[in-house]
């Protein structure tokens, strides 16, 4: 029951965003339990003060700029 509204959440934010729903939630919502545990450790990431948040900003671009993405 969690999942599926999990599920219809995840798609309802992507087309608001977007107007359409990425590959990779497509794949991930096919497997509900995986996206249960990618989105907790997501956001386990975004809410740990381990790291300062300018060094976080630093690692997403670097990483986009070594994947292609146009960030």
């Amino acid at each position: 029951m969690i999942l599926e509204k999990l599920r219809g959440y995840g798609k309802v934010l992507m087309r608001a965003r977007s107007g359409k729903v990425s590959d990779l939630l497509r794949l991930l919502l096919k497997r509900p339990a995986i996206l249960a545990g990618v989105g907790g450790y997501e956001t386990a990431l975004l809410f740990s003060g381990r790291v300062e948040s300018r060094l976080k900003a630093l690692a997403q671009i670097k990483t986009a700029s070594l994947v292609g993405c146009p960030f």
